[in-house]
């Protein structure tokens, strides 16, 4: 399995079946895809998120969900985009090492919100809400925003 999983991460051309065991394995893993499309036509607002409740108070016990330190996942944005931490860091003018924190949930003010607002520019939509009493974030994850593909 993990054989096939590696082969269908990196190849432009993988068997349909590769492909949904790899949707298999990382739904097994906890995590939805998203997307809107028809059968023949682009997949639009694709990504990928934490699967959870989609709101707070809806009466789901959180418990049974993952859950994250940090309400955004810089990690998920820069696969979205396709990209390395120098590019990344370059782009939107940080240093390697602030971006390699930032995607380790190292917290520092400043840059957090200058990378969150760059992959935003770059058309990134981050998913997800927090909940007070656990201190957790639900559903985190990154898809593209309206518009793109």
């Amino acid at each position: 399995m993990q054989k096939s999983i590696s082969a269908a991460e990196t190849s432009k051309s993988v068997l349909l079946e590769t492909n949904l065991n790899l949707v298999d394995f990382y739904s097994s893993k906890g995590i939805l895809f998203l997307g809107a499309g028809t059968v023949g036509e682009e997949v639009f607002r694709s990504g990928a998120r934490w699967i959870g409740p989609d709101a707070p108070g809806d009466g789901t016990v959180l418990s049974m969900f993952h859950g994250e330190k940090n309400e955004v996942s810089f990690r998920a944005a820069r696969a979205l985009l396709n990209k390395t931490q120098a590019q990344v860091a370059e782009a939107a003018n940080l240093t390697v090492d602030v971006v390699k924190g930032l995607e380790s949930e190292a917290r520092a003010r400043g840059p957090h919100q200058a990378l969150k607002e760059w992959y935003q520019h770059e058309g990134v939509e981050f998913t997800g809400w927090g909940n007070v009493s656990t201190g957790k974030f639900y559903g985190v994850g990154v898809r593209w925003m309206s518009g793109r593909p």
